[in-house]
């Protein structure tokens, strides 16, 4: 799996490679948006709904924000990285996370 995968799927628009702690890796952002700003706020974003997630006593498969335009979906891709995707809203989701490698099974 490489980030280019990832971006291929109909309807991505940009995907990222970003660090748990926030720190870009690899991949696409718009080029109107700060790196390190998206980078931080994906990372706090997806942390922040883990721990919801874990008081809840469940597990989270993906993070999805829709906006006017297009749709944001964080993800972890195991526990040192985090996938964050800017797509069209009519992206497939689950076809964005298969591609990126992901096999989290629901509890």
């Amino acid at each position: 799996m490489s980030m280019s995968d990832v971006a291929s799927v109909n309807g991505v628009l940009s995907a990222s490679l970003i660090t748990r702690s926030g720190e870009y890796v690899e991949g696409t952002i718009p080029s109107d948006t700060r790196r390190d700003t998206f980078s931080a706020m994906s990372a706090i974003i997806l942390g922040a709904a883990e721990r919801s997630a874990i008081e809840l006593n469940d597990s989270l498969l993906k993070v999805s924000v829709e906006l006017d335009n297009s749709m944001l979906l964080v993800f972890g891709l195991d526990s040192q990285y985090l996938i964050s995707v800017i797509s069209t809203p009519d992206a497939d989701a689950e076809e964005i996370i298969k591609t990126a490698g992901v096999r989290k099974e629901r509890r």
